[in-house]
């Protein structure tokens, strides 16, 4: 029975790559986008019978649990929720508007919470749920950086949320993990770094593709050992107390 997979910010990037890996594996994706619409025809034109995809402002409680109970009437399961949406503002805490700071709060964090909340009925049924929360170097103390405060510390919550989540469903199947990518080539590197700062990333070789981000949200999807893992870069995991 093919697994069915939530991802969000799936038209582009790391959610694009992961929705194209789960169905090669046999899975079917609800893909979640906001914009481009193109790129999301073009994965539903590509995967006919594997990949829905559905425009969801996941900043809106509404639209969350309107998308889970359509799965639900479509498909009568969810199995794993991807939670990989996520912006970034640029500015000083002194020049930032608020309506900015909640707006990445939202998108990066409470939208990782309704999600789960609104899926966890449904996960607990599952005889292998499982949440893999995507986040940032950026929600690492010793990584947070100046004038992209929402979006640090949006992350550094996903991390927590992570870990107090996997905590919670100790008792049942479901297991939640997360994900620090390393500095990954998508829509977001090239707009948070000028060309010169992208041509000094590429050339020491710490760039890398949405496909091996894929890899690792897969390893720990179809890894029924780990729950509470925190795994940045290329399987190396965070001390957690989970």
């Amino acid at each position: 029975m093919k697994r069915i997979v939530i991802i969000t910010g799936a038209s582009r990037g790391i959610g694009r790559a992961t929705a194209i890996k789960f169905v090669k594996q046999g899975d079917f994706v609800v893909g979640v986008y906001e914009k481009r619409e193109d790129k999301a025809n073009e994965l539903e034109k590509q995967f006919p019978d594997s990949i829905s995809m559905v425009k969801v402002d996941v900043s809106k409680e509404s639209e969350i649990k309107d998308l889970v109970n359509t799965v639900i009437e479509k498909h009568g399961r969810i199995d794993i929720v991807v939670n990989n949406a996520g912006i970034a503002i640029c500015s000083t805490v002194e020049e930032s508007k608020t309506e900015d700071w909640n707006k990445v709060i939202a998108v990066n964090l409470t939208a990782k919470y309704l999600l789960s909340k609104y899926a966890l009925p449904y996960l607990k049924k599952s005889e292998d749920g499982v949440i893999v929360n995507l986040s940032s170097r950026g929600g690492l103390n010793e990584f947070v950086f100046s004038e992209f405060v929402s979006y640090c510390v949006s992350n550094a919550g996903t991390n927590n949320f992570t870990v107090a989540l996997a905590k919670e469903l100790k008792a049942t199947a479901v297991r939640v993990n997360a994900v620090i990518p390393t500095v990954t080539d998508t829509d977001r590197f090239k707009n948070a770094f000028n060309e010169s700062e992208q041509a000094e990333v590429r050339k020491a070789g710490k760039l890398g593709t949405p496909e091996e981000v894929a890899d690792l949200i897969l390893s720990l999807v179809n890894d029924k050992t780990k729950t509470g893992e925190i795994l940045i870069d290329k399987r190396v995991y965070i001390q957690t107390n989970a």
